[in-house]
This record gives C-alpha cells, structure tokens and sequence, in this order.
C-alpha cells in the first residue's frame, strides 16, 4: 500500500509544461519521493486526498531568503511553508549566522535575541551551524549560502584592508564552509563590514568558492546612480575567481538618481555574460516594497570602529548634523525628504514603533525623522546592523519586469515568522507572511505578468536547477516528495501593510520529504525539512 495518493488535481508539474489532464494526474508517494504519476486506477494508500479543482505543484523554493535568522526562533517556519515553500536559500546579501569567533559572537548573540532566540550561540564554523540546526529539525528544506560579512567580521575585519593573516583565515572560513556544504559565499556590499571591502579581498574569497565549483551571490554595491558600475565590479570579481555568478534582487530603487535605461542596460551586461559564457542569473522580488538594514544609510566614516563606537558617537548633536548631510547613499530617497515611504521594520529596543512610518514614529518621540532614525541605532548599541526597516521601494512596471524576464528567478527576500509572539514584533509586514503567493495572485491571476505554469517553474525546477537542488523542483516519478497543493482562486494574501499580522490562505496541503506540514491548512507541527549540503 502506498502512504499518499493525491488525486483529481491539476498537476503543474514546475517544468513549465502546460497542465497535465486530471485523468493522468494522480501523483503516489511512497517514504520521501514520488512513486509514479499517472491514471493509477485501483492504487491505494493510507492517505488519500481529494485535490478537485486544487493545483499540485512542487513545493516552491525561496531563491533569496534570510530565514537563517529567524529559524532558531521559529522552526517550524510558520509564515513561510503555509504559502507552499518547501524549501529556501538562506545566507543572502552577506548575512549569516556562521563562522563564529571571538570578534562576532556577541553581535550575532544581540542580534538573534532581536529575532526572539534566546538559546545559546553553541556553534563556530558554518558546518557546526548546519549540524545544530539538523538537530533542531526544521518544517522546511534549507540550503545555505556563507556570508562574506560575517567571515569578515569572524575574522577581526572592521576596515577597508584585511592584514595578510585576515585575508588566509577569511579564506579558510570560506574553504571549510565550502567542505561543509555551503552553495557558495554571499556579498552585501552595501553593508557593514562587507561595504568596505576590495576587489583584491573580494577575488580571493569568490576564487575560493570557484575551486569548488560554487556560487558567488551578491548584493551588489550601489543600484541607484552607480548601478552600472556595480555591476561590472560583481562580474569582474566573479569571473577572476572562477565561479558561478547571482546577482541578488536586481533592480532600481525608485527617485534616487539612476539614469532612465540603467535597469535595462544592466540586465543586457548580464545577458551580454552570459552568452559569452558565463553562469550567471538574476532574481526578483515579488513587491514594489523591500527590506533592509538601517546602518547601510550611515555614511562609512561613522562605522568605521564598528557599531558600537558609531552607536556612541550617534549621540552627539554635531556628529548628527554631519550625517545627515553624508547619509545620501543606499536609500537616497530619504535624503530627498521621502521619509514617509519607510516604516521601521525591526528593533529590539522600539518593538512598538515598528510597523509604523517614520513621520509617526517621529511623532510619537516628538523628534524629526532622522533624529528618530538616530535615536533608534544609537539605542541599539553593538547589535546597531539589526535595526532593519521596509520601504516602497520600486515602480510596479519594474516589478513586473523583472519578475517576468526570462533571466530572473524568483524569490521573496524576506524571513519566515509567526502571526504572534516575540518574533512578530520584527516581522510586521506582508513580505513576510505573503511575499510568495503575492507572486500567483499579483502577477500571474491580476496582472497576468506570467501565466501559472511559467511563476511555478521559476519558483521550483529554475531554483532548484541553478542551486544543484537534486531532484527537487519538479513533479516526476524519483523526484523527493516536496509538493503543494493549493486553491489558486481562494489563494490570498491576508496580510496587508495595516495589518500586517496575518498567514496567507488557499494553501490546502504542504508535504516536505513525503510527511504533511500543512494539512487542511493547519500546521501539523511536523520537523522532516533537510539541510541541503552541497556535494553531499
């Protein structure tokens, strides 16, 4: 007897085929893969589910997530896997959780106590990070990125230049990383510690993950005025270290100084690569809001000796004054007086000013906006790189664009959460909760950007494909049993910017590894994701 037969449902099986006729559908599982699809008269199963006039597809893959932060606090992924994630790509922009060592320890301490982990940092390389979390169990699959700022950090670099014994412990972090499993090494050149880094220092570690044939993923430097050259750096550096190039979210923040055409010249570099024979893809975020880190506003000069020390100088009415005239950089909107477009994402110290925009949070401290701004880092001390916030950010006709170009995957760059509890105070925004089927229901049922069968393949077999995901992404006999299946009618949102707090509805059943998480909706509770090491 089999332990699963789904029948009756539409199956998209994320190859980009069209829907396969209801009467040659049925998929079985047995264990943890697909046994067969097919017509499977007579076959049975101690499960059975009716999926009439329900959807079944792979479960979708996050391609860009930063769930690495939040999954201590909430393995079970809560806000994630009820939209039909099976698994996500975690490690982005340079951000993570591992190598740890004396010079990092305690920031990443603040920091996850900030997303509501309260237990102990009990790892120091990235492939104890990986054991602690496969011990822990987790309701998604996870693959994982190394983040190049936090080998910075691990390593003692606060700087623009690594000393040559930084630079070899930066490129054993990465190397043992590497050996452990990681997809390869993330930028975020847009951030502290990684902002300050050098082509030379950036070369080597990316020639690191090249020797193992890996990914180099980058939030590249600048996508506003300077995006071109941004671009031409990431790929410079990349093709000088030999590997397999991602170029994160690329788009243009709206109103701050890029030149009209400089998306579309940018994603032509990209192409003109790729023909020439570089692997190299891009991704697209699902909304014209998006997320990121308070400190990346600061102008370098003030982070220079860390964010501690930048915390304390933050109090001073002079050093103010200087930075909000050297703050126009990374969100260059807010430097323009576009205050009202930013809401406080996440900050341990303000939990019940987040949420709201910065004009109300300035006045409920009856301050300014950016006395308010400063007011909020400066009160975060060392774990300042936490404080993050969430902006409209793009046109909905670059949205559309780049979700629909055949170069771009899909992916939601965000972090799973929960509706309640300490973790909802940081995460109060749709991105959150429906930043992946905001991709069916914005851009394939309202604005037809897409059709069905072309969204689901860029959230599955294109992720799954990029990221050596063996036999994931796809609905095939042998393929593991990572499977949605979902009401593509009733399938909503919920969450919205006023409230925010809510899981998105019309995902019926989310099976990770043959086992239900999901079941008429309700989370069973259920632990059976893996990590996903690389060459494994």
């Amino acid at each position: 007897m089999l332990d699963v037969l789904i029948r009756g449902g539409a199956v998209v099986d994320g190859t980009g085929a069209p829907v396969a006729p209801v009467e040659r559908s049925t998929v079985a599982i047995q264990g943890d893969r697909i046994l067969e699809i097919g017509a499977l008269e007579g076959a049975q199963a101690a499960r059975t589910i009716d999926a009439t006039g329900r959807i079944v597809a792979p479960g979708f893959i996050d391609t860009h997530s930063h769930t690495d932060f939040t999954v201590f606090a909430n393995p079970e992924l809560q806000s994630t896997v009820r939209q039909g994630v099976t698994t996500e790509i975690v490690g982005n922009c340079g951000l993570g959780c591992a190598p740890v060592t004396a010079h990092s320890r305690r920031a990443l301490e603040e920091r996850l106590a900030a997303f509501a982990y309260s237990g102990p940092v009990d790892w120091s390389t990235f492939g104890e990070q990986l054991d602690a979390v496969e011990r822990m169990g987790t309701s998604e699959n996870l693959a994982w990125f190394v983040g190049h700022n936090a080998v910075r950090a691990a390593a003692g670099v606060t700087g623009p230049a690594a000393t040559d014994d930084q630079l070899r412990q930066m490129e054993g972090f990465v190397d043992e990383a590497m050996e452990s499993g990681a997809l390869g090494t993330s930028t975020g050149l847009e951030f502290e510690p990684g902002r300050l880094a050098g082509r030379v220092e950036l070369a080597r570690l990316v020639g690191v993950v090249g020797r193992h044939g890996g990914i180099h993923a980058s939030h590249i430097r600048n996508r506003d005025a300077r995006l071109l050259p941004a671009v031409d750096e990431f790929l410079d550096v990349t093709r000088a270290g030999g590997a397999r190039a991602q170029v994160s979210h690329l788009n243009v923040r709206h109103n701050t100084g890029a030149e009209e055409g400089a998306w579309e010249a940018a994603v032509e570099k990209v192409r003109r690569a790729r023909a020439g024979g570089m692997d190299v893809f891009a991704d697209a975020t699902p909304m014209t809001s998006g997320d990121g880190v308070a400190a990346a506003i600061l102008p370098p000069w003030l982070m220079a000796d860390g964010p501690a020390r930048a915390a304390q100088l933050l109090r001073d009415p002079e050093i103010r004054r200087r930075a909000r005239e050297d703050s126009d950089r990374y969100w260059r909107f807010i430097h323009r007086g576009e205050w009202h477009r930013v809401r406080l994402l996440a900050s341990a110290e303000y939990p019940e000013l987040c949420g709201r925009t910065f004009p109300e949070i300035a006045d409920a401290l009856g301050t300014d906006e950016w006395n308010a701004f400063f007011d909020i880092l400066a009160a975060a001390g060392e774990n300042m790189e936490g404080v993050a916030l969430v902006a409209e950010l793009f046109t909905e006709q670059l949205s559309a664009a780049t979700v629909a170009h055949p170069l771009f995957l899909l992916g939601a760059d965000t972090m799973s959460t929960t509706v309640d509890g300490p973790l909802s105070l940081q995460t109060r925004h749709p991105l959150h909760f429906a930043g992946h089927v905001h991709f069916l229901t914005h851009h394939v049922r309202a604005r037809h950007t897409l059709t069905l069968e072309e969204a689901i393949r860029k959230m599955t077999s294109m992720v799954a494909d990029r990221f050596g995901l063996r036999d994931r992404g796809v609905l095939r006999a042998g393929a593991f049993a990572d499977v949605v299946v979902f009401d593509f009618e009733r399938l909503d949102d919920v969450s919205t910017v006023e409230r925010p707090l809510a899981y998105a509805r019309g995902v019926d059943h989310v099976i990770v590894n043959g086992r239900f998480v999901i079941d008429a909706g309700e989370h069973t509770g259920a632990r059976p994701g893996r990590q996903l090491r690389m060459n494994a």
